[in-house]
Order: C-alpha cells, then sequence, then structure tokens
C-alpha cells in the first residue's frame, strides 16, 4: 500500500492528555498518537499523529506526522503528511503539510505551505523556522 493510500490513524492513541490537565514551559515528545483534551503551553513533536479536542488548546508550535483539529492552537504546524481542520477548529499560525483538509466553519489565520514532492528520507523539503524535525533527529 502507498503512502498515498494510508489514511491518517487517529483512533488508535496511546497517550490522552485529559481536559484536567495544563503543562506549562515544556516540550512534549512522544513516539505514536496523541490526544490533547487539556491545555499546552509549549512544543510538541510526534512521529505519530496528533489529535486536539475540541477541548484541547496548545500554544507553541507542534510538529507530527498528521493532526485533526477540533480545539484551537496558537502557533505554528508542520504536518509531513496530513492536517486537517474540522468546523470546530482554530489555528492562528502558518502550516506546512503534504495533504490539507478544512471543513467549513473552521478558522485558519495564516500561511499555508504545501510540499508534494519529500526529500529522499521522505521528510518534507521545508520546515519552517528552520525547527528541528520529530524527535530524535
Amino acid at each position: 500500500m502507498g503512502k498515498k493510500d494510508r489514511k491518517p490513524q487517529y483512533d488508535k492513541v496511546s497517550t490522552v492528555i485529559a481536559d484536567d490537565v495544563i503543562i506549562k514551559n515544556g516540550q512534549l515528545q512522544a513516539e505514536k498518537t496523541i490526544r490533547i483534551e487539556g491545555r499546552i503551553v509549549g512544543e510538541i513533536n510526534t512521529r505519530g499523529s496528533l489529535v486536539i479536542g475540541a477541548n484541547g488548546h496548545v500554544e507553541g508550535d507542534i510538529t507530527c506526522d498528521n493532526i485533526l483539529i477540533c480545539g484551537h492552537i496558537n502557533g505554528n504546524v508542520t504536518a509531513y503528511d496530513q492536517i486537517h481542520i474540522t468546523d470546530s477548529g482554530v489555528i492562528n499560525g502558518d502550516i506546512t503539510c503534504q495533504n490539507i483538509v478544512i471543513d467549513e466553519g473552521a478558522i485558519f489565520t495564516g500561511k499555508c505551505t504545501i510540499n508534494k514532492e519529500p526529500d529522499k528520507k521522505g521528510n518534507n523539503k521545508a520546515v519552517p523556522n528552520n525547527k528541528t524535525d520529530a524527535p530524535g533527529k
């Protein structure tokens, strides 16, 4: 199965940040899918997918494979595959990805860069602000 045939796996969550949790001034790194229903102030890097739930708020830059946004993000988002902003999702920041889905009612304020041609390692050619890639890179 080619990369274009794969769909993001948002239902196989390994970590949940509940709606009563606040993480400040940190850097969250993970290898698998994360769901955020609480509030994070800091950078997020995951090699898996990321779900920002309807109650989720992130203030900081995000790097991940795929992201489903139902909550709020104030920061730049780099996804190596897909960014999906649902009708309740809000992004205030620049985004970089290979594929994007923006549902009617979603709010996006920023610049969008679509990278259709990955480099030889399968990564996007451009990463905003010269940030490092996902964990371990």
